[in-house]
């Protein structure tokens, strides 16, 4: 594959509060960023989001090189919210859950960032994002 074929999707949306029975008000918004071998671009994707953004779960698989990664999610105003910072390479896959309470309205941005190549067959970092 050549540099600049990685997608950005949102996987799954799961929103309670469509439904008559309100006792559980909750979402859920599942993006997966997959990157190959030679990709070095930061993926972005637009979402819509009206409510509070309480937990938000970033998964890495295992890489073969040593670049750090970076989650930031950005408000409708393209103000940060959210972010992880450049995370180190770990050995193997690392899933790490970020309480935060930040009310949210409009689209928001979904920012995933590699420093670099990852080599080997490339991977799919899987964001979870939950609210009520």
């Amino acid at each position: 594959m050549a540099d600049g074929d990685q997608t950005i999707v949102l996987t799954s949306s799961f929103d309670n509060r469509l439904y008559s029975d309100r006792t559980h008000p909750v979402w859920e918004k599942v993006v997966t960023a997959t990157f190959d071998a030679d990709d070095t671009t930061a993926l972005s994707l637009e979402i819509p989001l009206n409510g509070t953004l309480r937990h938000i779960t970033f998964t890495i698989p295992q890489t073969t090189t040593s670049r750090t990664k970076q989650l930031q999610i950005n408000d409708n105003g393209n103000n940060t919210v959210f972010d992880t910072g450049a995370l180190a390479h770990v050995a193997g896959a690392s899933t790490t859950t970020y309480n935060i309470d930040e009310p949210l309205s409009g689209l928001i941005d979904v920012v995933v960032t590699i420093a670099g190549t990852l080599g080997g067959t490339g991977v799919a970092m899987v964001i979870t994002l939950r609210g009520i």
